[in-house]
């Protein structure tokens, strides 16, 4: 639970039997292969949700040479969702797939990244400013104005860009 979550809240409140009723995929977006050279992925917490299901098609595809360059931003290790079938990704399809994880709360030893997405973060592992490329982008609101803000000032045109 976070102090600041909007859902996690309430979820801790709910009793095993409980029901929520939810809604999604918005539908907005719609892959299709070759539609891009690259995609570059900004997720945070559960807004790794889209970017796995855009993954997972492109990787699942062997006629599909789109390439993925996914980071990653949680709070702890433990937040991280999907890191193995992640890692999985990377490991498989290394020619195609790469993933950097950012922590807020690091423990001792990692080697990923630290705090929040920067542009830094943003100039290393994704693709440059093209107008082949994409950047998808799903995480908190706070988040996604930081990440609007970063892509702005490092040339990505408001066509690169897709916010889930």
């Amino acid at each position: 639970m976070y102090p600041q979550g909007r859902m996690s809240h309430h979820f801790r409140e709910m009793c095993e039997g409980d029901y929520l009723a939810v809604k999604g995929p918005k539908g907005r977006f719609k892959y299709q292969p070759g539609q891009v050279r690259a995609f570059g992925m900004l997720a945070g917490g559960t807004g790794i949700t889209p970017m796995f299901q855009v993954t997972r098609a492109i990787l699942e595809n062997p006629s599909d040479n789109t390439k993925v360059h996914l980071i990653y931003a949680n709070v702890t290790y433990e937040d991280i969702l999907l890191k193995e079938e992640l890692d999985n990704f990377a490991a498989n399809f290394s020619n195609r797939f790469t993933v950097y994880y950012v922590l807020n709360q690091p423990p001792e030893g990692w080697d990923g990244g630290v705090g929040f997405i920067s542009k830094e973060m943003i100039q290393t592992h994704c693709p440059p400013p093209a107008t082949d490329i994409q950047i998808l982008r799903c995480g908190p609101p706070p988040m996604n104005k930081a990440m609007a803000g970063h892509l702005e000032a490092l040339g990505y045109t408001s066509q690169m860009q897709f916010k889930f």
